[in-house]
């Protein structure tokens, strides 16, 4: 859905089961997540906490572009 004006909160909630590491597949010890643009973070996080789930150890994330105030 579109993300435009919604808070980090809204977007962590919108994230909230949508994300998971497919199951049977062998999680690395490291993970790069990359984003194109980090508006709030919430994305990321919800990445890297499917990942951190899913055992991988170290997640490492990088963007194209921040949003003014990040």
């Amino acid at each position: 859905g579109r993300q435009v004006g919604r808070t980090r909160g809204q977007r962590l909630a919108g994230l909230a089961g949508a994300i998971a590491v497919r199951p049977g597949v062998p999680a690395p010890r490291r993970a790069v997540l990359v984003d194109d643009v980090v508006t709030t973070g919430a994305t990321v996080a919800a990445c890297a906490g499917a990942l951190a789930a899913a055992g991988v150890e170290e997640v490492a994330a990088v963007a194209y572009a921040l949003t003014p105030g990040r």
